[in-house]
């Protein structure tokens, strides 16, 4: 309820209200970058298993959100560029900067969660940035990251074929279908020959992150409408997609899945075989296709191949 309020401001103060609202009520931003890093450093991973290199190349991000930790990861493992787009300008210089802090402060923590990844540069970029000033524009110009914000991904201002890697993090599933649509092609228009499409899906119930009390696939039991009056604002807005259905979108568009590792939640596949109310949306599809709840789809643009 408190979100649907929100949402209804004007922008300019909707925001504002809302980052207060999530920092000092709702639930709690990660203390340290910690985990946000780790994900960037299986990302990259699952870049080097395709037999690609992070040196030297350009990355697309599609929602950078509040912080910049996988744009930084990328940088510190040797990416020349990193342009990061969201259509709200969510990100807050007080969360990057507390995230250099900490890095700053535990580094040798975060060297270690680098530890075999790290290239010949590594060392010289890591110290750049736990010496950088505290100041954002000048992290930017250091690490060239770009960020864009508001900005569509269905429509961007660069060159055709002028990035390597077209990625993302929990950000597609809060993306209408036909938006995602745009976005796969213009990702298409943009990706070089030989890039990839590196995208990680969330697919539970956002609402179950802050309350152990309900499933992840807790919101599968409502039809569109009424999800639609729970939490189809610009917030938490979930399209409630499946695997399969993100399996069908990328064939569509011409993409080839070369790997898709999901994760299943025991809880909801033992709910569901136990007859877990379902929506007419999800009832056709199998028990484990409803309690996957996170995919890492990595793909490649199957006109490269013509």
């Amino acid at each position: 309820m408190v979100q649907n309020l929100i949402a209804r401001l004007p922008s300019k103060f909707s925001y504002a209200a809302y980052y207060f609202f999530k920092r000092n009520f709702g639930s709690p931003y990660d203390a340290t970058p910690v985990s946000h890093l780790t994900e960037g450093i299986k990302l990259a991973r699952y870049i080097i298993q395709q037999g690609r290199v992070i040196g030297d190349k350009t990355f697309l991000e599609v929602g950078t959100g509040y912080r910049l930790n996988i744009p930084i990861v990328l940088w510190l493992l040797g990416a020349s560029r990193v342009i990061t787009v969201d259509l709200n300008p969510y990100l807050k210089t007080a969360l990057v900067l507390e995230d250099i802090s900490y890095m700053r402060h535990h580094k040798q923590e975060i060297q270690t969660l680098f530890a075999d990844l790290q290239s010949p540069g590594f060392a010289e970029r890591f110290r750049q940035l736990t010496e950088a000033e505290n100041n954002l524009p000048h992290l930017l110009n250091m690490t060239g990251i770009e960020y864009l914000a508001p900005a569509d991904a269905t429509g961007l201002d660069l060159a055709i074929r002028s990035v390597d890697f077209h990625i993302s993090y929990t950000t597609l599933e809060h993306i209408p279908l036909k938006t995602l649509k745009s976005i796969i092609r213009e990702g298409k228009r943009l990706l070089r020959p030989g890039g990839l499409f590196v995208h990680c899906i969330d697919f539970s119930d956002h609402f179950s992150h802050s309350d152990n009390s309900i499933l992840p696939i807790n919101f599968l039991q409502f039809n569109d409408l009424e999800w639609a009056r729970l939490a189809g604002n610009r917030y938490m807005y979930h399209n409630r997609l499946r695997v399969d259905d993100f399996a069908d979108l990328f064939s569509q568009t011409k993409l080839r899945i070369l790997s898709m590792d999901t994760i299943i939640n025991e809880n909801a596949r033992e709910e569901l075989r136990a007859g877990f109310p379902l929506d007419n949306r999800f009832i056709g599809k199998d028990v484990d296709t409803n309690a996957t709840t996170c995919a890492w789809v990595i793909a490649s643009n199957n006109e490269d191949q013509e």
